[in-house]
């Protein structure tokens, strides 16, 4: 059992926080004259007490009375009087707190009513909730600790940008000029005569044959400008507009990038489709593995019709050929685990390769199984494409060490951005991403303009890039994911652009390029971390027995 969220007095919600427990723990034990040293355990101990309640989200008063009854039970009584003691103080300190106006005491004061601080901060300084309700808790927590009982306007308005300083955020609002549109552009935008520019349009207006209404994708601009200008630090912002790596989902930040689902044990077809319908609003893309052991029915074979459009992409995945068979009859894409494909009849795997609608998907065995909640239901919060033909560029040829310092720095760029914008948008503790290379093919042949000694220094490259890529999230505080990836989209040509190579292709994504060769395809699988490939490829080519030779089934490949 465990718990991620916490409910407020106010009636609000934040993800629960262990650091900020400990803080608590370590001021009540040193209050009480007892050793900082324990607060971790005892936080421990709180945290495990209360996930056996089942309970999520927590209340808050129902922590404070844990924590009490822990410090009690351990001998610390002088620590939970002092706890208990200070949250009465707190609470007394708050209730007499009275707000004026900005000449002073007069007769117009009026409690203190910390939601009326949240909401300005919300429509002033365009916050989101829960940001903006845990700065005023930090106003408020500042004036009882100071026992101030008068504040004024201005004062309140002053530690308000003092938190947010604190907290790392702007402390004054987006001005015009900075998130504001050319007016030339807003015109051709709401006319129908372009793209913006966060969705792949020109620079300037243009008319094309084709004429798009962007007027829905308006709001993803303007989204994707704020996140720039007012969520990433400057290092970060001059990072991604030189190119160096491309957020992916800008323009709707504040949803989750991915979240996969599949049915449970013991969940029949109906209540887990009622999931997916739910959970369709919720992200950016959505993506539904149904295995053969789940008997799909009637619904699996006309949930892509009923759930077409929407606001989140929908990628399908089965193991149950005859429902991959329905699909690509229907002309719907979709994916099937490598294995599966390599087991079936031969009819079957000549009739999903003729139809030219299934993909085939491989990774390498994993050292262990996944929670049981993220079998179920697993969320990529966000994901990024770093540029390696760029650094190459940049380096030359024959400058590996100065490649690989210059990709620690794009990396670390990339990665402190996933994690304001994750942050931001109330992701929970650890946020999951995924990191992607961008023109591996054209870096490795600046890097190693010789043939042989490129083919010589392959694999030893790629898996020192495979090690960077999962070094980096975790000294951001994010947890590295790669098994299917969200769709990069238009990441490449973008990524292009801004490097200023007008004219070129677009930069391929992924880690393998080229599958043409036993050589290739044994380096893909030594190297890659996901592979997705056309069934046609797979059928015919005489490197499939590759992705199954010696191959037993693990235990999570079962599940």
């Amino acid at each position: 059992m465990s718990f991620s969220r916490v409910r407020k007095r106010d009636g609000s919600e934040e993800s629960f926080e262990e650091l900020r427990l400990i803080e608590s723990l370590e001021s009540a034990l040193e209050a009480g004259g007892e050793s900082v040293d324990f607060a971790r355990q005892f936080c421990e101990t709180v945290t495990l007490r209360l996930a056996r309640l089942g309970e999520d989200p927590v209340e808050t008063e129902r922590i404070a009375a844990e924590v009490a009854d822990v410090l009690l039970r351990f001998g610390c009584s002088a620590s939970a009087r002092a706890y208990e003691e200070y949250r009465s103080d707190e609470q007394l300190l708050v209730q007499d707190l009275r707000v004026h106006g900005q000449g002073g005491r007069d007769e117009r004061s009026a409690p203190w009513d910390r939601s009326r601080l949240a909401r300005s901060l919300v429509r002033d300084r365009y916050l989101e909730g829960i940001v903006a309700r845990r700065v005023a808790r930090r106003v408020e927590r500042r004036s009882a600790a100071l026992g101030i009982r008068h504040l004024t306007g201005r004062l309140v308005s002053a530690l308000a940008d003092n938190e947010c300083r604190t907290l790392g955020l702007s402390t004054t609002a987006p001005t015009p000029e900075r998130l504001g549109l050319d007016r030339r552009h807003l015109r051709a935008w709401l006319g129908g005569a372009c793209l913006p520019l966060g969705v792949g349009g020109a620079a300037l207006p243009s008319l094309g044959p084709d004429v798009q209404d962007p007027r829905p994708a308006l709001g993803e601009e303007l989204l994707a400008r704020f996140a720039l200008e007012e969520v990433l630090s400057e290092p970060q912002r001059e990072s991604w507009e030189s190119g160096a790596f491309e957020i992916l989902g800008l323009g709707d930040w504040l949803r989750p990038l991915c979240q996969r689902l599949r049915p449970g044990e013991d969940e029949d077809e109906e209540a887990f489709w009622r999931r997916v319908e739910a959970q369709r609003p919720r992200t950016h893309e959505l993506q539904v593995f149904l295995p053969e052991r789940s008997r799909p029915g009637a619904l699996a074979r006309s949930a892509p019709t009923w759930l077409a459009g929407g606001s989140a992409r929908l990628r399908l995945a089965t193991s149950d050929p005859q429902l991959a068979l329905d699909w690509s009859r229907a002309g719907l894409w979709h994916a099937m685990p490598a294995a599966v494909f390599l087991g079936l009849r031969e009819e079957e795997r000549q009739e999903l390769a003729a139809r030219g609608q299934t993909l085939v998907q491989w990774a390498p065995p994993q050292p262990r199984l996944p929670p049981a909640a993220e079998i179920l239901c697993s969320t990529v919060d966000r994901a990024a494409a770093v540029n390696l033909a760029s650094l190459a560029r940049a380096a030359g040829a024959w400058e590996e060490l100065s490649f690989q310092q210059a990709l620690a720095d794009s990396l670390e760029h990339a990665c402190q951005a996933l994690a304001a914008l994750a942050t931001r948008a109330q992701a929970d503790a650890f946020p999951r991403v995924v990191l992607l290379p961008a023109g591996l093919e054209l870096a490795l042949e600046i890097l190693y303009p010789d043939p042989e000694l490129r083919r010589a220094r392959l694999r030893r490259t790629l898996l020192s890039l495979r090690d960077a890529f999962d070094r980096a999230p975790r000294r951001a505080g994010l947890r590295s994911e790669h098994f299917s990836p969200p769709l990069a989209e238009a990441a490449g040509a973008r990524l292009a652009d801004r490097e200023g190579c007008a004219g070129t292709d677009a930069l391929r994504i992924g880690w393998c390029w080229s599958l043409e060769s036993v050589e290739m395809v044994t380096l893909a699988l030594d190297t890659a971390p996901w592979l997705e490939l056309p069934s046609a490829w797979l059928h015919a080519s005489p490197w499939a027995n590759r992705l199954r030779a010696g191959h037993t089934p693990s235990a999570r490949e079962a599940v």
